[in-house]
């Protein structure tokens, strides 16, 4: 007999954290669950710490080589079994009564595709944070949002669910697929958009899965350089399914919206949805927004020539690549400032702009900053 819910847990080089996070789900007093582990090729001994478990519901596949924590993850997805699916992070762990407590909201829901919760956040140490990741906060005043909600919310501001703290129905994965390997750092976020298309979800107001924030910015989706970098190209791809959205629906979803900003809802419906994510207030002036408003307008003037005079008069002034930034850092680094040519004498450093150059030390040897000494205004 399968059991009621599969735990999905892809773990790559956490053996410190592991064992942890398996304890917890066998300490649930909910007990009708399988626990599938695929190891993404660690090279600390995760899958050692793993196989001194020996309870049976417990299966591990192991990669001889490191392929990417979607791909593990969507490898234990299709080995499930169960009802229900949870993932859990091999870094985290769940908090008494997370299996218990969503497995009886599905069950009373059928309507509920998913159900997340508010996830607690942890330091390395497991010591609790006062404050973590903000877009893990509830961004509704009504504990019920509809799917357009949710929809809206995603496209005007982007994700606000946490993964590990997510059950969801087998069923769904049949549906909409599996996690998109192609995306590292938002799989999940691409997997709750395609989710909300047709079905609904809801968040639990308690704390059900402690979520653990590494030191040094070491987790996947934390804010370093190259994760945001790649998060405005995810981004960007993820934008692409409000394309398939009903037109009708998404007028009734965004209707404060076209209205607020002024934008005329009778036009076509790509129309509308580039203005829409050009006017998005903060989220509009994202890159990624920028990027996906000319794209949309671009595939909709293909099939309505009168719309290549905007698309032109688009593509001169909104500044995706931020050549125009590029130019203007280009030519302040090529100009000394006044005060520097008076002096006669702070090097101009590729690089360094007019204000750096008036921090540096001064050449004089006087020990005081350019701009306090020699380069003082007067």
């Amino acid at each position: 007999m399968s059991p009621h819910v599969c735990i999905v847990m892809p773990s790559y080089n956490h053996a410190a954290f592991v064992g942890e996070a398996i304890q917890s789900i066998l300490d649930q007093s909910f007990q009708d669950f399988e626990i599938n582990i695929t190891d993404d090729g660690s090279q600390d001994g995760t899958p050692d710490v793993i196989r001194k478990f020996t309870d049976r519901r417990i299966n591990l596949e192991v990669f001889p080589e490191n392929r990417g924590g979607v791909i593990a993850g969507n490898s234990a997805i299709r080995r499930a079994s169960g009802k229900y699916i949870a993932r859990l992070n091999s870094d985290d762990f769940f908090l008494p009564g997370k299996l218990e407590k969503q497995v009886a909201f599905l069950d009373a829901n059928p309507e509920i595709a998913a159900v997340f919760s508010m996830p607690r956040l942890i330091d390395e140490r497991g010591n609790p944070l006062a404050d973590g990741y903000r877009e893990f906060t509830f961004p509704f005043s009504h504990p019920r949002p509809s799917r357009g909600e949710w929809l809206r919310h995603f496209f005007l501001y982007g994700n606000c669910l946490c993964f590990p703290t997510v059950m969801i129905r087998q069923t769904i994965f049949d549906e909409v697929g599996l996690l998109d390997p192609r995306l590292a750092i938002l799989p999940d976020f691409d997997m709750w958009v395609r989710l909300c298309m047709n079905h609904e979800i809801h968040v639990m107001e308690s704390e059900l899965t402690a979520f653990r924030k590494m030191d040094n910015n070491r987790n996947m989706s934390a804010p370093r350089t190259d994760t945001v970098v790649r998060v405005a190209f995810e981004v960007f791809q993820i934008l692409k399914h409000y394309r398939g959205l009903n037109p009708e629906f998404a007028r009734k979803i965004f209707a404060n919206d076209l209205a607020k900003w002024g934008i005329d809802a009778n036009q076509r419906f790509e129309i509308w949805l580039s203005e829409l994510a050009l006017h998005s207030g903060s989220a509009g002036r994202s890159s990624a927004r920028r990027l996906f408003a000319l794209d949309t307008m671009f595939e909709a003037s293909a099939m309505a020539e009168n719309e290549c005079r905007r698309l032109i008069e688009w593509t001169g002034k909104i500044d995706v690549f931020n050549i125009i930034a590029a130019r203007q850092l280009h030519e302040l680094q090529r100009q000394p400032d006044s005060a520097q040519q008076n002096a006669g004498g702070v090097l101009n450093r590729p690089g360094q702009g007019a204000e750096s150059r008036r921090n540096a030390m001064c050449h004089c040897g006087s020990g005081k900053r350019f701009k306090h000494c020699h380069g003082r205004l007067t």
